[in-house]
């Protein structure tokens, strides 16, 4: 009796159950981040994708708006409706698409040749074919894609980290600039009083062309630095609102005056050594390394075998009689052994090593600069608005005395209060440092809150 025709079935189910079938799940993949970031952001991560949930997030920004923006309500607009950064939470689906596809064996190769017979019949052969160094090399290809998984992952939380500092700098940024515009405008109504002032004594003939004319013309150049000062409150409006995904036109609202300088310092001992513990971009570049490492050890392991397909075949005689039968193809490697791959592996896992040791220093000297700054803006911000500029207004209360007795001219009264003008502007200058450096500094570590403590030096 003949045997009977080869059912294929099967060998396919085999070979399907060892590919471990998997699907993609972007939506687990950003639930993974969002609990990463969770501690280190004001809000949590929303992905905007077009469903109907986007009418719930659309009504928690207009509810954010309907007050006056804070440092962190900004934060949190910007991170539910900022369409760059949705853009790139697509950036971790593809990773985690990738990562499945790593898990998943190459498809089977079914191959039928039908040859017609000279003598009675026709001559049919079928062969499965599936890579068998494919199967042993998929554990390999599942690390590396972890790896390199978990590298995307962390760069994005590094971004979002990141982002969250550019949202809160620029916000201090147009805070300081409306302060700003603000004193500005109250300068050049005092240098508009003077030059009015100077009309009617030149009138008088209490002083010369010449005085009245400096009058004039520090009043025309005050007025040039208003138009200036409004021009930069506008663009930084501009500046944040592009960050928050908002028109700068917007009815949104921001408070007209800065926050003074908090009570409490900022811890700066330890800095450094959390920083290069917590920040997600130096994690993600471990991970990198990580990734480097298992592809070296893959190219080491495979670097002789790349390609190898075990087979079964079969073929129908003429008569009706079936032929079954093993197949094994394996490369021999004469001229290729690999190396040149697995030279690039130890040269790439070497740079991956430099650039992690080259980015920590990077990240303490930033620490350094930033705590630095903080520091720096504090002091002078203390130091103008708890001695200069109480010094500024007790000059103009005693002038006012000596004027109402008519001890002074209202020219040196009018001097005197733009004196006190000027350094308010110098202390809103120095106040809007102090903020945004604190900001830039809790970026710099990785961001979370910045411990406080009692004391003299921020």
């Amino acid at each position: 009796m003949a045997p009977a025709p080869l059912n294929l079935l099967p060998i396919v189910i085999s070979v399907a159950v060892l590919s471990a079938c998997a699907t993609p799940d972007p939506d687990a993949a950003f639930r993974d981040l969002g609990q990463l970031v969770d501690i280190r952001l004001p809000e949590p991560v929303t992905w905007r994708t077009g469903g109907p949930e986007d009418a719930a997030v659309d009504a928690r920004i207009q509810e954010i708006l309907a007050n006056a923006l804070t440092a962190e309500s900004a934060a949190q607009v910007a991170l539910l409706n900022n369409r760059e950064l949705q853009a790139r939470y697509s950036d971790l689906g593809v990773a985690q698409a990738d990562l499945v596809q790593a898990g998943l064996l190459r498809n089977p190769v079914l191959e039928v040749m039908v040859r017609p017979s000279t003598e009675s019949g026709t001559n049919i052969e079928l062969g499965l074919m599936q890579n068998f160094v494919d199967l042993l090399m998929r554990p390999a290809r599942q690390k590396i894609a972890e790896a390199e998984y978990e590298s995307v992952r962390l760069e994005l939380a590094a971004h979002l980290v990141s982002f969250m500092g550019d949202v809160q700098a620029a916000y201090y940024e147009y805070l300081g600039a409306k302060a700003d515009h603000a004193v500005m405008a109250e300068i050049a109504e005092t240098e508009g009083d003077a030059a009015d002032l100077s009309t009617a004594f030149f009138t008088a003939g209490n002083i010369s062309e010449r005085e009245h004319f400096e009058y004039l013309a520090a009043a025309a150049d005050a007025k040039a630095e208003q138009y200036e000062s409004e021009e930069r409150m506008r663009e930084s409006r501009g500046e944040l609102a592009d960050l928050l995904g908002l028109s700068p036109t917007g009815s949104w609202s921001a408070p007209s005056r800065l926050a003074p300088l908090p009570k409490r310092n900022v811890r700066l001992a330890g800095l450094e050594d959390r920083a290069v513990r917590e920040r997600f971009d130096l994690s993600a570049h471990r991970a990198e390394l990580q990734a480097g490492l298992e592809e070296l050890g893959f190219e080491e392991d495979f670097r002789l075998f790349e390609e190898g397909e075990i087979a079964i075949s079969a073929e129908r005689e003429p008569d009706g009689a079936w032929l079954i039968g093993p197949a094994l193809e394996i490369p021999f490697p004469i001229f290729d052994q690999g190396q040149a791959r697995v030279t690039v592996a130890t040269l790439a896992v070497r740079a991956m090593r430099d650039r992690l040791l080259a980015e920590e220093r990077h990240v303490r000297s930033d620490v350094i600069l930033e705590s630095e700054a903080l520091s720096l803006a504090r002091n002078r911000a203390d130091h103008l608005g708890n001695t200069v500029l109480p010094l500024r207004e007790d000059i103009v209360r005693l002038t006012l005395a000596e004027y109402n007795y008519m001890l002074e001219s209202p020219f040196h009264l009018l001097e005197t209060q733009q004196e006190a003008n000027e350094t308010y502007r110098m202390y809103v200058e120095a106040l809007t440092d102090y903020w945004v450096a604190r900001v830039k500094l809790q970026a710099a570590i990785g961001g979370g809150t910045l411990e406080t403590k009692l004391g003299d030096a921020s």
